[in-house]
C-alpha cells in the first residue's frame, strides 16, 4: 500500500513531556482537530501533581500549524483547588505529519521537553483510504 502525505494534525495523539530538574517523564494523550492551519484539542495525562482525588487530569489546547513550526497553549482547568494555569508549547513537526517534538514553557521560565506521535491515519486520511481502496469483485 501506498503511503499517503497527511494535510493536518486532525487526529488522535500519544506523547510525553519532560521535567528539566530530574527528567521525570509523564505520558498524555491528545486529540486534535486542525483547520487551515489552526487547531483545538483535549488532553489527558496521569494526575502526577495535584493534591486531588482525581486521577486523571484534563486539559484544552488551542494551535498553530505553520509549515512545520507548531505551537499550542495547554490550558488546565480543575476547579477551585486544581490546576488552573496554562503551558506553552513550540515544536515542529516531521514532513508526514506523525512526530511532534520541542519544548514546553511555563510562565516562570521553567521548560521541558515534549514529544507526540500520532497513534491514527487521521478522519479525513482513513476516509480517502477506504474510498482508494479497490474493491474486489468475484466471478
Amino acid at each position: 500500500m501506498t503511503s499517503k502525505r497527511r494535510s493536518s494534525l486532525t487526529g488522535s495523539w500519544s506523547g510525553a513531556y519532560r521535567y528539566p530538574d530530574n527528567g521525570q517523564e509523564t505520558v498524555f494523550n491528545a486529540q486534535i482537530e486542525e483547520t487551515a492551519g489552526a487547531f483545538i484539542g483535549a488532553t489527558q495525562e496521569p494526575n502526577e501533581f495535584l493534591n486531588t482525588t482525581d486521577a486523571v487530569l484534563y486539559g484544552e489546547i488551542d494551535g498553530a500549524r505553520d509549515g512545520s513550526a507548531v505551537t499550542f497553549v495547554k490550558f488546565y482547568n480543575h476547579g477551585e483547588e486544581g490546576a488552573r494555569h496554562s503551558i506553552r508549547y513550540e515544536g515542529s513537526v516531521d514532513e508526514n505529519l506523525t512526530r511532534i517534538e520541542g519544548r514546553w514553557i511555563v510562565a516562570s521560565g521553567w521548560s521541558g521537553t515534549f514529544f507526540m506521535t500520532r497513534d491514527d491515519l487521521g478522519e479525513a486520511e482513513a476516509v480517502k483510504l477506504e474510498v482508494e481502496a479497490p474493491i474486489e469483485v468475484r466471478k
